[in-house]
């Protein structure tokens, strides 16, 4: 392109932009005289455990007639089809509408000559596929030459002048094709850089910054002029809450202190300043539980003893949609009968976790992830989108025929949390307590709503802030359980009916003793039955050894089988001031397989779930006692069947 018509080009972007009317900060297009914007206040919010519906507040004053008043600055993510109006006041409501408006924060001066620049480089983009379009005839000219390049003639060989005629047209052939070509790339290259010069140009202009808003229109009538309010409902998405608890135990014969508490968040957009707040139940780490024993199957083969409960138990998540609003992930892993997984993958994107003792785990969700799994050996691979920061998930067995069966050792004992009160706090222990908000209850068939009477200010910014809901005090009976197996600390556990009339839900529990922090546990109401158990966590008064105390495998001659001798001795102290009521168990080893006999030869007062093997002793035991307890059995099996007891 030549430089004449490149500065011609310019002398257009340039002039154009001179003619151009300047463009200033875009304000609200002009209203009709009767048109009245409001001056609105977020005054209540209602948070689901999934979004929120948000109500907004504003005083009117209507005049005489049809007027119309505009909702303005709302966040776009609103979905117009949810909203509502309701009024108070000598008027009545002809219509609602909405629209969006939109406002120009910067950069509008320079959208004349963005056009005029574009517009320009459009034309030098439309002559670089001219030219190359004739380049494409040199091309084919050459390929033309190529393909006919024989001067041989039939029965006389090649005719010399007519070669020395062709060599000379070849010769100035090619040399013009290289050479118009080679023009024709200078030319390119220069409309190219011309190009480039337009680009850095629309790069050094301002850019267009625009805020969009959406506008209910509210169209009313009043037949005298007239004070009022208005009041707006919508639903936002990017909010909800999760339950927490705090448990507290001054005593074990005090009764339970459980405080219950939302934990809200939202991200929509909007500050919640000094809002009343209503949270429903509705949906428009460490852990201080006890172990639980598996079915022990000698032969490999694994039985449903759920009744189908791992099939239909993930039912509910599975049908839940990706939430992006959740970036962290916590819960617990269950087997097919209700008892943790211990030791099992969870994994997001490039972040794993392995669930702990009890089946916990927690794990920080990476930026574009949108599917957690699951796994543990011996049950099925579930994978699940990520739809809320607690989900709790129940893997199904998987049929698998183990070739032997391996039994550890008594693990090492762990360092106890659960201890006696480090230093009083005398300054506190005759205060009144706190005052907390009241808080109205109101049941309907599909969920629970607490209104309290209270305001908050709540941010948008994804953080989870705490609002108290109530308190209950709930007579319990304390029970300490141990599973000296898998823990040889004994856990303190928490019993009590009646308690689906408390409004519970699935969440994290922190554990308080004597008003020292002991840990943290989950609260889980998928198994639950009349009685509800909370584990407060290890008491190190209480100790519970277990010894083997015999191992005797050997070949019987008389039934051609072999057999295996275990015994195993407990030693329960207690260490306590007051006599407790504990229940420890251990597992005796199970098979479908009929060739395998499993004698039981000493229970000493033990009770048998035959469902599952456990082995369970309860006791009563005083102040400063100690009791001894044996276990022994007996297991019968083929020759060649791969059984090995450890």
């Amino acid at each position: 392109m030549p430089i004449a018509r490149f500065q011609t080009l310019l002398a257009i972007v340039w002039m154009g932009a001179a003619l151009a009317p300047s463009v200033g900060r875009a304000n609200k297009p002009a209203s009709p005289p009767s048109e009245q914007f409001l001056e609105t206040t977020i005054d209540h919010v209602v948070i689901y455990q999934q979004g929120a519906q948000v109500e907004r507040v504003s005083k009117v004053r209507v005049p005489l007639g049809i007027s119309t008043l505009v909702f303005s600055e709302l966040n776009t993510s609103i979905d117009p089809s949810q909203l509502r109006i309701t009024g108070d006041g000598d008027f009545k409501v002809i219509s609602i509408t909405h629209r969006y408006h939109t406002d120009t924060l910067g950069g509008a001066e320079s959208a004349s000559e963005r056009i005029v620049l574009q517009r320009t480089r459009n034309s030098l983009q439309r002559e670089i596929s001219t030219i190359q379009n004739r380049r494409v005839i040199y091309d084919r000219e050459e390929q033309l030459l190529l393909n006919n390049q024989g001067f041989s003639v039939k029965d006389s060989g090649v005719d010399l002048e007519r070669l020395m005629q062709a060599s000379v047209f070849y010769r100035e052939r090619f040399q013009a094709i290289q050479e118009g070509r080679h023009l024709l790339d200078e030319e390119i290259q220069t409309v190219q850089q011309h190009i480039q010069t337009i680009d850095e140009q629309m790069r050094l202009l301002p850019a267009l910054l625009t805020e969009s808003f959406l506008e209910v229109v509210v169209r009313v009538e009043a037949k005298k002029p007239t004070n009022g309010s208005l009041l707006l409902s919508y639903w936002m998405q990017q909010a909800g809450w999760n339950p927490s608890y705090n448990a507290r135990v001054e005593n074990i014969a005090d009764p339970l202190k459980l405080e219950y508490q939302a934990m809200v968040f939202q991200n929509t957009g909007e500050n919640w300043d000094n809002v009343g707040l209503s949270i429903a139940t509705g949906t428009p780490s460490k852990n201080r539980s006890k172990p639980s024993l598996h079915p022990w199957m000698l032969d490999g083969n694994q039985r449903n003893v759920s009744g189908g409960i791992a099939a239909t138990a993930n039912a509910w998540l599975k049908a839940q949609p990706f939430n992006p609003n959740v970036r962290q992930v916590r819960g617990q892993l269950y087997d097919a009968n209700g008892n943790p997984l211990v030791g099992a993958q969870v994994v997001a994107g490039g972040a794993q976790v392995v669930t702990d003792i009890n089946g916990f785990y927690s794990l920080d969700v990476p930026n574009g992830v949108s599917h957690v799994q699951y796994s543990s050996v011996g049950h099925r691979i579930e994978a699940l989108s990520i739809s809320d920061p607690v989900m709790n998930v129940n893997l199904a067995p998987a049929m698998e025929i183990l070739e032997s069966i391996v039994m550890s050792e008594d693990a090492a004992p762990k360092e106890a949390l659960f201890a006696s009160r480090t230093r009083r706090r005398e300054a506190f222990d005759n205060a009144d307590p706190l005052n907390y908000a009241p808080v109205a209850v109101e049941h309907s068939p599909t969920q629970t709503r607490f209104d309290i009477d209270a305001k908050y200010d709540i941010p948008t910014d994804g953080t989870h802030h705490a609002v108290r809901i109530l308190e209950h005090h709930i007579a319990v009976d304390y029970l300490y359980q141990c599973t000296p197996k898998l823990d040889p600390q004994v856990y303190l556990t928490a019993l009590f009916t009646d308690w689906e009339d408390l409004d519970l839900l699935n969440g994290r529990m922190h554990i308080y003793f004597e008003d020292d922090y002991v840990g943290e546990s989950q609260l889980k109401l998928d198994f639950a039955k009349d009685t509800l158990a909370i584990s407060l966590g290890p008491d190190p008064s209480i100790q519970v050894r277990r010894k083997r105390t015999a191992l005797e495998d050997r070949s019987s001659l008389i039934s051609g089988k072999r057999e295996f001798l275990r015994e195993y001795a407990f030693t329960i102290t207690n260490r306590k001031t007051s006599p407790i009521h504990i229940q420890m168990d251990d597992q005796l080893p199970l098979a479908q397989n009929e060739d395998i006999e499993i004698n039981r030869l000493k229970l000493d007062g033990a009770e048998v779930e035959k469902e599952s093997g456990r082995v369970v002793w309860d006791l009563e035991i005083d102040p400063g006692e100690e009791v001894k307890k044996l276990f022994r059995f007996e297991v019968k099996s083929p020759k060649d069947l791969m059984v090995q007891l450890r």
